[in-house]
């Protein structure tokens, strides 16, 4: 056993880390936020949840977290009610919220040094996984400071830290590269990864598709509070994407760029509009407006 990991707390090993069912979110004299969703997470694996700002995301993420009590249906954490047996689930799991306050004259060393004592680490633990965090959120130029001097992307990391410090076996994070620059997103991404590979399960919410495909094993989409489809990338992209090509006018003549990812194609005309482009086959593709029209209702825009 590693003497620097927190001792795992008893689980069921074989129940799904999440398990959601027929799950329903109103608040007081509002419309649905969540409508009978229902889903399960693999373990070892990164599912995202993308949709739209407004789309549902954090009423889910927060009803799984126990911080929402469902209108009605199931959450169930390795087997656990969440429900019935919050503070059971909340060990279980580390949480990185969309929007978190931290201490203000607490450096980053404080404060998951602190996270890390009230998660059950000790002494020389809780000091070696504080560092180990930092290096690898490439905090180690900022561990002194407070956090009321950094950046909006640097406490972001800080988030991410006390989400993560008592390497729990499920981690949840509410749209987590939110204001992170390129680098860091990409720093996020392979702590995310590393996570994965020694069998962890991640849920993440996220209104970026290329983070999506960049970590996520599977994809749910949510719109208007309910979970419309869930599936691989590629699955998703076979059954709902688009074929592109883009011509564009340089002062050296005619340049075209095209690229494939789905069923449908269409091309940039001089007038800046989208128009009809040929297939391989000499067929011609729909403009982006028919091809809309022809997709599920919720992919068009509203």
């Amino acid at each position: 056993m590693d003497p620097h990991r927190p001792v795992a707390r008893a689980f069921c090993a074989d129940a799904p880390p999440v398990q959601v069912r027929n799950l329903r979110k109103r608040y007081r004299r509002g419309p649905w936020a969540n409508e009978d969703i229902s889903f399960a997470a693999v373990g070892g694996e990164i599912l995202g949840i993308i949709g739209p700002n407004g789309a549902g995301k954090t009423t889910l993420i927060r009803q799984i977290t126990t911080e929402l009590r469902p209108t009605s249906g199931e959450v169930r954490v390795f087997g656990i009610d969440a429900v019935a047996r919050p503070h059971a689930v909340k060990r279980l799991m580390g949480v990185m919220p969309q929007e978190g306050t931290l201490y203000w004259g607490l450096s980053v060393r404080h404060h998951l040094r602190i996270f890390a004592k009230l998660r059950g680490l000790r002494g020389r633990a809780a000091a070696h996984r504080c560092e180990e965090l930092i290096a690898d959120l490439g905090l180690r130029e900022h561990r002194d400071k407070t956090t009321e001097t950094l950046s909006g992307g640097l406490r972001r990391r800080v988030l991410l830290g006390i989400a993560a410090v008592a390497d729990s076996p499920l981690l949840i994070l509410d749209e987590p590269s939110v204001g992170l620059d390129p680098e860091a997103r990409r720093d996020l991404w392979e702590l995310l990864r590393s996570y994965r590979r020694r069998g962890k399960t991640v849920l993440l919410s996220t209104h970026y598709m290329e983070e999506a495909e960049a970590l996520c094993s599977r994809v749910g989409i949510i719109q208007k509070g309910s979970l419309r489809a869930l599936d691989t990338v590629e699955r998703l992209y076979a059954a709902y994407g688009y074929d592109y090509k883009i011509t564009f006018a340089t002062a050296d003549g005619i340049a075209t760029t095209s690229s494939s990812s789905g069923s449908l194609s269409a091309a940039r005309t001089n007038t800046g509009m989208l128009a009809p482009s040929c297939r391989a086959d000499g067929t011609t593709s729909p403009s982006m407006p028919e091809a809309m029209a022809s997709a599920p209702s919720w992919l068009q825009n509203e």
